[in-house]
């Protein structure tokens, strides 16, 4: 969780507040002391409902389009002895968790509200930035697999999740956040890179973690537009991440001025409170919002300062005809065996979605052992393949692809629109985009 940025509400704050277990304290006295004494108040406050989450929209800045939103925590005003604690925002409140060994459970708790509300929202197809405290991999009562089983158990595909780690010089040069990044991507989680540029450990993480995302900080975006010196650090890093298959988002895009800098500099994605205030709901980007980033874009373009769009995957997909959930599992196997050239098949719901993917060699290993027949390929299918919309990058694709795990990096990739299956897209494919500079 980041300091500054995730406050406690206030009494007047616009969020509905529901009774939890922490009773309102009376008069000014402070809270006793003790660890014992803390630690049972942290206990209270993660069982109560007094811990909330709001989310900020993370939006392309040439198209005016939400592609992503980041999960922020917050202490509800039914708090009220928080402040009295110390515990005046979140940031602060995990550095009171780690002190009594509460860490890994309220890093838990803001990510399983966070995945709760995420999974009610209808219509909503981006991706979700959760914070993760890097310390959590060191604490005893860390244990592998609670995000992964946290989504299956909402319906969340692991491919709509990255987790943003951020912390302290001391972290970041630490063999720490590595470990974490290994432990995190090896269960197909993107991963972004907080505040890349607020000191040299952030550089030097960002060429150690290899990161998804890198997010600038907000110090080199607020005032770009008056400093030509940190606008080619920023033009710089924007140019690292094209050619490295990183996306990078501006954090804290305040000013007109500065977003215009930032489209100048080849900054794709942002976020900040000009474009929108965090919300404890989803929701849409506000009409006003879109037409100014729509205005600033075309003035970008006709300056002649605009960088060309990134090549998407869009353009190289295949149109595989799908198969339906319920499909014999037989029949799948038959539609594969005669055509060596399609290793894979997409399944989809009824509506068109796609909710797996067959790979050949492995479905037929897996009916090779079943002792009778009648499966359907619902059951057998992977159930989490890598899949992206159209308009992703081709170096993203091609990196997400080789940061899977070795039983599925040569899997294609599932491609969709708004949720619909589009086609798919192989590894071969995708090498020989980048090789020969996107043509499909």
């Amino acid at each position: 969780m980041k300091a500054g940025e995730l406050g406690m509400e206030t009494p007047n704050a616009k969020m509905d507040e529901v009774g939890g277990t922490i009773p309102p304290r009376s008069g000014t006295m402070p809270p006793r002391s003790g660890t014992m004494e803390t630690s049972r108040w942290l206990d209270d406050l993660i069982a109560s409902e007094h811990l909330h989450v709001a989310f900020q929209p993370i939006v392309d800045l040439n198209k005016g389009e939400i592609v992503g939103r980041e999960v922020l925590g917050r202490i509800g005003p039914g708090a009220v002895d928080a402040h009295e604690r110390g515990a005046t925002g979140p940031q602060q409140l995990l550095q009171m968790a780690h002190d009594h060994g509460k860490l890994v459970a309220v890093d838990r708790r803001f990510r399983e509200i966070g995945i709760e509300t995420l999974a009610r929202a209808e219509n909503e197809t981006g991706v979700f930035f959760l914070n993760v405290d890097p310390r959590v991999i060191d604490d005893p009562e860390f244990s592998a697999g609670f995000t992964r089983k946290l989504l299956e158990e909402w319906g969340v595909a692991p491919t709509r999740i990255v987790l943003e780690l951020t912390e302290t010089d001391e972290v970041l040069e630490s063999a720490r956040l590595e470990r974490l990044v290994h432990h995190y991507a090896s269960q197909g989680f993107r991963i972004a890179l907080d505040d890349v540029g607020a000191g040299y450990a952030s550089l030097t993480a960002l060429i150690r973690v290899r990161p998804h995302f890198l997010k600038l900080d907000k110090a080199l975006v607020r005032g770009l537009a008056d400093d030509p010196l940190r606008a080619h650090l920023v033009r710089s890093l924007s140019d690292f991440g094209r050619r490295a298959g990183i996306q990078v988002i501006a954090e804290g895009i305040e000013d007109e001025a500065d977003l215009f800098a930032l489209l100048t500099c080849g900054v794709e994605l942002g976020q900040g409170y000009l474009l929108a205030r965090p919300h404890p709901i989803v929701a849409p980007l506000a009409p006003d919002v879109y037409e100014l980033l729509v205005r600033t874009s075309r003035r970008c373009d006709r300056s002649g300062q605009s960088t060309p769009p990134p090549r998407t995957v869009g353009a190289f997909i295949r149109a595989h005809a799908p198969v339906h959930q319920t499909t014999p599992a037989e029949e799948v196997a038959a539609l594969l065996r005669p055509k060596p050239i399609h290793s894979a098949i997409a399944v989809v719901d009824d509506e068109g979605r796609a909710v797996g993917l067959v790979v050949r060699e492995r479905l037929f290993a897996e009916l090779a052992h079943l002792k009778r027949g009648g499966r359907r390929i619902g059951d057998l299918m992977d159930p989490h393949p890598l899949r992206l919309e159209g308009t992703a990058s081709v170096e993203v694709a091609l990196r997400l692809c080789t940061s899977r795990d070795e039983t599925h990096s040569y899997d294609p990739v599932v491609i969709q629109q708004d949720g619909r299956y589009l086609g798919l897209i192989t590894m071969h494919a995708l090498m020989r985009a980048v090789a020969d500079g996107g043509s499909a």
